[in-house]
Formats: C-alpha cells, sequence, structure tokens
C-alpha cells in the first residue's frame, strides 16, 4: 500500500482498520515457546498432514480459535481435504464463523501444504470483498508463526487494489458478483479455489430475473476461472431470503424441492437437536449447533435480541412480514370438540399444473361458532393430483371416525349436530376430472360440492378476509401451531400478494360458505315495541 496513496474518508477508515487488525494478529501470533531446529521440523512436517488439520490451525490462528471445532467445522475440513469435494455450499447461521473458514483458514492452509495455486473471492459488491480480502493480506503480512515456520511471504500488491500476490507468485483477488473475472491468473497459474462469501440479499430475492443472472456469473465466469485440476469452491451464507442466491445454490428454492446432487451442502441452524442435526428451537429441547462456543442461556439472549429477524438469520426461514396479512395480529385458539360448531366446512383449492413453478394444492377444515372462524385443519403442499385427493379422502375419513352418526346423501356426509359440507373449486372441465379421480380412488364414495360460482378477481376476494384475520374473529388451531401445512398456509397469507396463494384462497372459498350460514340461536329478528313517530323535519 502506498500510503501517499488518495484515499476516500470511507477508504481510511478501511486502511486504519487494517494496521488495527495488523498489529493485533502479531500481537497474538507472538512465539513464546523455544524448539530447537529439529522439533521445529517435525512439528511443521506434523502440521502438514492434512488430518492434523485442526491442529495446524489453532497453533497459526490463536486469535481466531477462542472455542473449539463445532461437528460442522470438521466436516467442512474433511469433507474439502481428506474427501476431495469439489463444490461446497455452506448454509451456516450467522455466528458460526463461516467467513473466517472460508476466506482465511482453508486458502492459507492450502498455502502452507502446497496446494494452492490461486484464490478468487467474491462478495455481494467489489466493497465487501476487498474487506473480506483484507484477512489474508493481514496473516500474510504480520502473523508471527505462520513467518517463522514458511517465511517472509513478500506480498505485491493491497487488498485496496483488489489484488495482492506473494513472492512465489499465488495471486489472491476480489470481485463484486457480476464483474468479468476472465484471465486471473499469475503467470502459469490459474487460482485453484474459489470463494463466494456473503453475497446473498434479501431485496435482490425479490427479482428472481436479478437473481437468476448472479446464479449464472457464480457458476460461469466466477467458477469457470477456477482450473480444472484440483479446483475447491465454497459458497458459504446463510438464507436470508426463501428464493434467494443460497437456495438456489443448494436448489431446494421450494420446500419439497431436491438438494442439487452435485454439491456438497452443510446446513447448520442456530440451536438444534444434536443427534440429527436437525432444526430444533430452544423451548422444544433444542442446544446449540455450536455448543462448544454458545451456552444455552447466551443463545436465548441472542435470540431475543432477534426479535422476528432470528428465524431468518439463525435458522435459514424467510418469514416474511405480510402487508395485508400481520403476523402479529395472528389469533391462535384452541379448538372447540368438532361436535360444539355450529357448521364445518372443508374447501379445496386444486392446482391441475405439475411445473416446477406449479401453484401449491390446499384443502382446509374450517368451523364456525358464533361470529368466529376457526382454521382447524390444513394440507398446503406442491404435489401431484392423487397425493391432494388422497388427503381429502383421509379427512372425510378423520371426522367419519368421531363416533357421530353420518347419513351419506348423494355422496354427501352430514354429521349428526354438526352441519358439515364439503368444497373443491373447479370450473366444469375441472369438475369432470376431478370427480372421476375422487371415485377412483379405493372406491370411495366421497366426492366434493363444485364450487362453480362466479368469482370476482382472487386477490380482491382473498383481501376480504384480512379484516377478519388482523381483528382475531378468523383463528387457527393451537394445536397445529408448528405443523408444517399450516406454517405453509399462514407463510402464504403473510407473503400475500407476492407468492403462492392458493392456501388463503382456499379459506376464502370456505369463509365464504361459512358466512352465509346464520350463527346458531339468531333466530328470527326480534319484534320491536312502541311507537315509531315520523319525523316531521323530513
Amino acid at each position: 500500500m502506498n500510503p501517499k496513496q488518495s484515499l476516500t474518508q470511507s477508504e481510511k477508515k478501511i486502511y486504519e482498520a487494517f494496521l488495527m487488525q495488523c498489529k493485533q494478529v502479531k500481537e497474538a501470533t507472538a512465539i513464546t515457546e523455544v524448539e530447537s531446529p529439529t522439533d521445529k521440523l517435525k512439528r511443521i512436517n506434523r502440521f502438514k498432514c492434512e488430518e492434523n488439520f485442526e491442529e495446524a490451525i489453532k497453533y497459526y490462528f490463536p486469535h481466531y480459535c477462542s472455542a473449539p471445532f463445532g461437528w460442522f467445522h470438521t466436516k467442512a475440513w474433511k469433507d474439502i481435504f481428506l474427501y476431495k469435494k469439489r463444490i461446497n455450499i455452506w448454509e451456516w447461521s450467522r455466528e458460526s464463523a463461516k467467513s473466517v473458514f472460508a476466506d482465511v483458514f482453508i486458502p492459507i492452509y492450502m498455502l502452507i501444504t502446497d496446494h494452492l495455486d490461486g484464490m478468487i473471492l467474491a462478495s455481494e459488491n467489489e466493497g465487501k470483498a476487498k474487506i473480506l480480502l483484507k484477512d489474508i493480506e493481514a496473516e500474510l503480512s504480520t502473523n508471527n508463526r505462520l513467518i517463522a515456520d514458511f517465511g517472509d511471504f513478500g506480498l505485491i500488491g493491497s487488498f485496496q487494489q483488489g489484488y495482492f500476490s506473494t513472492k512465489t507468485g499465488i495471486g489472491f483477488w476480489a470481485f463484486g458478483l457480476g464483474q468479468n473475472p476472465a484471465g486471473v491468473r499469475e503467470g502459469h497459474k490459474r487460482p485453484n479455489y474459489g470463494v463466494v462469501d456473503d453475497a446473498d440479499n434479501k431485496d435482490v430475492a425479490k427479482n428472481q430475473e436479478r437473481t437468476q443472472e448472479r446464479i449464472d456469473w457464480i457458476r460461469g465466469e466466477f467458477m469457470g476461472c477456477l482450473s480444472t485440476k484440483q479446483r475447491t469452491f465454497v459458497f458459504a451464507n446463510n438464507r436470508v431470503a426463501r428464493n434467494g442466491l443460497t437456495a438456489h445454490m443448494v436448489g431446494d428454492i421450494e420446500e419439497d424441492d431436491p438438494i442439487d446432487e452435485n454439491i456438497n451442502h452443510i446446513k447448520v441452524y442456530f440451536t438444534e437437536d444434536p443427534e440429527t442435526h436437525e432444526m430444533l428451537k430452544l423451548e422444544d429441547g433444542g442446544v446449540p449447533a455450536w455448543k462448544e462456543n454458545f451456552t444455552i442461556v447466551e443463545a436465548k439472549g441472542k435470540i431475543a435480541d432477534m426479535k422476528d429477524n432470528a428465524d431468518r438469520q439463525l435458522y435459514h426461514k424467510d418469514i416474511p412480514k405480510g402487508k395485508v396479512f400481520k403476523r402479529a395480529l395472528t389469533t391462535w385458539v384452541q379448538p372447540l370438540p368438532i361436535h360444539q360448531y355450529d357448521y364445518l366446512i372443508a374447501y379445496n383449492d386444486p392446482s391441475f399444473s405439475g411445473s416446477k413453478k406449479a401453484d401449491t394444492k390446499a384443502i382446509v377444515l374450517m368451523g364456525r361458532k358464533g361470529k368466529y372462524i376457526d382454521v382447524l385443519w390444513a394440507w398446503v403442499r406442491k404435489a401431484e393430483l392423487m397425493n391432494m385427493i388422497q388427503a381429502y379422502c383421509y379427512l372425510d375419513e378423520c371426522i367419519r371416525e368421531l363416533q357421530l352418526e353420518i347419513i351419506y346423501g348423494e355422496n354427501q356426509p352430514k354429521l349428526k349436530g354438526v352441519n358439515y359440507r364439503a368444497y373443491s373449486e373447479g370450473n366444469f372441465a375441472q369438475k369432470l376430472i376431478l370427480k372421476k379421480e375422487f371415485l377412483n380412488y379405493e372406491d370411495s364414495m366421497f366426492i366434493p360440492i363444485f364450487d362453480m360460482r362466479s368469482k370476482p378477481d382472487k386477490t380482491g376476494r382473498i383481501e376480504v378476509l384480512s379484516s377478519p384475520f388482523n381483528f382475531g374473529l378468523l383463528r387457527f388451531n393451537e394445536n397445529l401451531r408448528k405443523d408444517k401445512d399450516m406454517l405453509a398456509l399462514l407463510h402464504q397469507f403473510f407473503q400475500f400478494p407476492a407468492g403462492h396463494d392458493d392456501g388463503p384462497d382456499a379459506v376464502e372459498g370456505g369463509y365464504y360458505y361459512l358466512q352465509k350460514k346464520k350463527p346458531k340461536g339468531d333466530g328470527k329478528a326480534k319484534k320491536r315495541y312502541g311507537k315509531i313517530k315520523k319525523s316531521k323535519g323530513r
């Protein structure tokens, strides 16, 4: 870095932070023990054996290693160095040391073991990429232990230029997403390690065309720069958006989508089931995934501080804050015994498309008691038509198992003491298809009533539900608060009018027919007593 170089105020602050970082690295890596040349050589050779990666990292980077590795750190380095996994997607929660691991530990260990030919690093923009690159420069220029064991690295260039290299010709480059990395090499050496770190953006994810352009750049221009032989790629990010870069890199943009079989995927939740490493909240018995670093009390405090953002930043769950349906105003209720409801309506919104971006199919069971309408059960999934029919018949079977007397009239069940009807959305052509499929399913006698009313615009119909939803008149089954189908239904409400809306559309259908029913006990209009005099002022 040329001290006389003209810097902006922002660049000066970054450079001052770099100088402070260098000072801290130098102090933290002071060598206090005296070794004989033989012992030193033995130690270095031991560190170079890849199975001793953790021991080497703890020695060279004591300032980063304030806690033992977590299970995912160990898996990550073994996948790269022992099992030679080439495309690694690290979907780790916040504060999991993914940047330090991907941007510092892995490339510097590759360097000192003579496995690094060059590194390219990309982030959301060039400025962020340069800041990430400065961590490597700080280590290679001032880490006493690295320099004592491997000599002066002789850096040429600077992170502020977006590029530097060692005296042996190992280059390090920084790029913002979309910048042209073509031709990147140092002499005959083409980089063989690439990292995309902290590149996802929730706002950009709203524009899927722009998101796809970024994915194409990562998989095309960026990964294309890596050497064909012995290349390693790491994408490190928590899932900040349901359909953002991370979701596209993994492959499971929709919940039921398969993970790309060509990638090595490590997913880490902030708290987990220690046996399966699946997400498990603290209140359900979960423990911190990096239990070597965080106590349960510390984890609880972190979650409390982040409030509604904890799901997205710590658990990879992008639960949108609805503009029409307010998440905070969702009303949960302990449902009544089913025979105590005035009316029951089941409603099905079938989607016939089988494309990758098909709408979800939805079934809801709703009950009315006085002025309240409760969503008692939901099935909201992207599935085949037969799966939907199976689920609807299962719902009917469950209701029949309530040991209430059932009378079938024109294939419609009537529960003793409960006015129950089952509906399905469908035009004339869809009715013919659905009716045939229902009858063919295990000789079922169950056929829903087809809702063939002339309907207004779907968006307008669903918006009608906002008032009862936000004022607590449309309620949801407390017992299904963690059920994936009920959560999928609410997710569609919260993101409305964007994204899938078949669940809310099914609720609108049930709500429409329940509203047509008079609450029991209303009876006829009450008589009015007394005379009414005409106003002479009119």
